[in-house]
């Protein structure tokens, strides 16, 4: 038994929504009550909100101005006081498609779940009231996910722009994730990145992901991974991202793009991703990703990680914690003299290398585990064909011509 098992374990298929636990029949029954199925579309578009009003006009014009049009659209409003609502209820007046709901104010999470709870699509997109995303965003994903049934998340480039929306240049994707480590020939070519490649990545402490609006999500993937956890507040999102791509496969669209705003008024403004907290909360996060998906991970896998993997890269996190709590060069350098006499085998051999100028263990980490799982059998990288809007729209009219 692999020992990251500390919590209770959930329940294989059923999906978490807010307090409640709902099954698939449930959820589908309260749609068929509600008319839902009736006019289901491809895609559900999720927009939580909370007094993000200077943004909403680009939001909402982001998602009416998209190519593709099979889609409806949900608003949970957790009772904005900025004038948002109000802004939220006149747009709504105007489109049949949208609908709209407020709700207590409990953290984005679970207005994220009462989406989910309250849309059918196939497809879930969580649009982020505070960004936006290109014209030919949906027009490139659904098509992606629709010529690769194997894949459950549809993966573009994003943008990190600024209150103004412009790009801010010293925050270039994807030179703040791990997503270009390994394989940065990659970002521009189309392919499908094979669970757990993406999942197993986040052990070094870094995300694969930038933001939740870079992923459209095939919705059957919650029944296997639950829904948006809250337990550890505004980055509970990156527990749910690692469960994520350590059990689905991911296919990457590189020619259209998302945007991430980074401004004072957003959740995860306030935290401190250098403090003690933070990391001992991502460490939670890893832990409990590992717990939940165990039962998806391939035998080879699961035997690699606890015997070699996985104790490794928990002691070059809390390497490099520990080495960024030290100011000083002269701290830093005493802390690596004790670690060369009392730290494990892997911690000697990366200071070994740092003293000799050789690139650092997250920088190799990205290469060693691919080629671990190539040598398992398993191909982490490979390629993929992504439909045209119009091929989709082909076969759609063929299936139709065959019943």
């Amino acid at each position: 038994m692999i020992s990251w098992r500390k919590t209770p374990k959930t329940q294989s298929f059923s999906i978490n929504y807010c307090h409640h636990a709902y099954s698939e029949s449930q959820v589908r029954a309260e749609r068929r009550l509600s008319g839902l199925n009736n006019m289901e579309r491809s895609v559900s578009i999720c927009v939580p909100n909370l007094n993000t009003r200077p943004f909403l006009k680009e939001r909402f014009d982001s998602i009416f101005n998209q190519t593709f049009q099979d889609w409806e659209l949900f608003v949970y409003d957790s009772h904005s006081d900025d004038g948002a609502w109000e802004f939220i209820q006149d747009l709504a007046k105007t489109c049949d498609r949208m609908r709209i709901a407020q709700g207590p104010r409990e953290g984005p999470y679970p207005a994220w779940n009462e989406c989910l709870r309250r849309t059918s699509g196939e497809y879930v997109y969580i649009a982020t009231s505070d960004d936006s995303m290109a014209p030919d965003f949906l027009e490139k994903m659904v098509p992606a996910l629709d010529a690769n049934r194997d894949c459950e998340l549809a993966h573009s480039p994003v943008l990190v722009v600024d209150e103004n929306g412009c790009e801010i240049s010293d925050r270039v994707w994807p030179d703040n994730t791990m997503f270009a480590e390994g394989a940065p020939e990659l970002v521009k070519v189309p392919h499908i990145r094979r669970a757990p490649y993406c999942g197993l990545l986040q052990l070094a402490g870094r995300q694969t992901v930038l933001s939740i609006t870079q992923l459209l999500i095939r919705r059957s993937l919650f029944l296997r991974v639950g829904s948006f956890p809250n337990r550890w507040g505004s980055v509970s999102d990156l527990n749910w991202e690692m469960k994520a791509f350590l059990v689905a496969n991911t296919v990457h669209v590189p020619d259209t793009w998302a945007t991430w705003r980074s401004h004072s008024k957003q959740l995860t403004a306030s935290q401190d991703l250098c403090s003690a907290a933070f990391r001992k909360t991502l460490d939670d996060m890893i832990e409990d990703a590992l717990f939940s998906c165990e039962a998806y991970l391939p035998r080879d896998v699961r035997k690699s990680l606890q015997s070699h993997l996985l104790d490794t890269a928990n002691e070059m996190r809390k390497y490099y914690s520990s080495l960024r709590d030290r100011r000083s060069v002269i701290q830093r350098r005493v802390f690596q003299m004790r670690e060369m006499c009392l730290g494990s085998r892997s911690v000697r051999k990366e200071i070994l290398r740092q003293f000799m100028r050789k690139p650092k263990w997250i920088n190799n980490f990205p290469t060693e585990v691919r080629l671990w799982l190539e040598s398992l059998g398993l191909q982490p990288l490979g390629c993929c064909a992504l439909a045209s809007e119009n091929n989709r729209n082909e076969n759609k009219a063929g299936n139709v011509a065959a019943r």
